[in-house]
């Protein structure tokens, strides 16, 4: 038995038998991502990753099926985020700078709340595991195991009524877990209500940013770069390209993801200063090499032998 199977099912205590057709673990996980994306909900939970615990509240609404959603820091800085279906933008009042950005699906931790069984089985394992008891109310705990060392697992606890994910443990290859989201109250409501926009007053000398939509690939050609003997799954999703600097020199950004997993490469004129090797922050790892007079550094939250196959499968060619 994989050892990270082993330890997820050590881990939870195996509840009874529940009725039949709640066995099923496709069943859960589709009412898991209905419940995020369609019920009226607003809680405060609590965030651990890269040792830093970190308090959140949400409010969450669904008005003629658009999702509105307003994130606010309750302990440290003051930061907001509020997406729409269109767009994001988050305040960071340390920075004193407000970031406007078109809304992008399947990114971070997120990801896991639109999972797709159907796309994700060839990759990772679904089990249900049992029932344990979490911000009061119990929950179904569903497992997902990844099928190699190229990405982390998740274990999910289920709110019983709703399928709402009231905690959300990443798991590295060893089944222990490196990222913690959990739900210390929800409620959740019958209909829609109006969140208040995050207010711009006293914020007048922000600095203000626009991302820059970025333009989806269909080819694996790009300026001459190509991604070569990918980690199976793993797949090119966006790319952009901008200039930096006063030199103008241009920089590639691409994401590759496998569904669930993801990370981003960064490709640039090497200049001696880059990432060489392999770095860790938490959750987070980094590797940084060259090839063909270019800086490559590959980050994302996925295992860094990962990221290190990820940058050293980049191949050149002149156009």
């Amino acid at each position: 038995m994989h050892i990270l199977t082993t330890l997820l099912l050590v881990g939870v205590s195996l509840g009874a038998a529940a009725d039949s057709g709640e066995d099923d673990v496709n069943f859960w996980l589709q009412r898991m991502v209905n419940a995020v994306h369609s019920l009226n909900y607003d809680g405060t939970f609590i965030f651990l990753h890269n040792t830093q615990l970190e308090s959140m509240q949400i409010i969450h609404t669904v008005d003629d099926n658009e999702e509105r959603e307003r994130l606010i820091s309750l302990n440290g800085v003051a930061r907001e985020v509020f997406r729409d279906g269109a767009s994001v933008t988050c305040i960071a009042p340390d920075r004193k700078s407000v970031s406007v950005g078109n809304r992008l699906s399947g990114q971070g931790f997120r990801a896991i709340f639109s999972v797709d069984v159907g796309q994700l089985s060839d990759y990772y394992d679904f089990h249900l595991l049992g029932e344990e008891r979490v911000a009061g109310r119990q929950t179904r705990v569903v497992a997902i195991i990844p099928q190699d060392a190229y990405r982390y697992g998740y274990r999910l606890y289920l709110d019983k009524e709703h399928a709402f994910p009231l905690k959300t443990d990443m798991l590295n290859l060893s089944g222990v877990p490196i990222s913690q989201l959990m739900f210390t109250q929800l409620d959740v409501h019958n209909s829609s209500h109006e969140i208040d926009e995050i207010s711009l007053e006293g914020k007048e000398d922000y600095r203000w940013i626009q991302q820059k939509p970025m333009r989806t690939i269909s080819d694996k050609q790009f300026s001459g770069w190509s991604f070569e003997a990918l980690p199976e799954g793993f797949d090119v999703t966006l790319h952009s390209k901008r200039r930096v600097g006063k030199s103008g020199d241009e920089i590639d950004h691409f994401v590759l993801s496998d569904g669930l997993a993801s990370l981003s490469v960064y490709i640039e004129v090497d200049d001696n200063v880059g990432l060489r090797g392999g770095s860790t922050m938490g959750t987070i790892n980094a590797y940084g090499t060259t090839i063909s007079g270019h800086q490559i550094t590959a980050v994302g939250e996925v295992p860094d032998k990962t990221v290190e196959r990820i940058a050293n499968s980049l191949r050149f060619s002149q156009e």
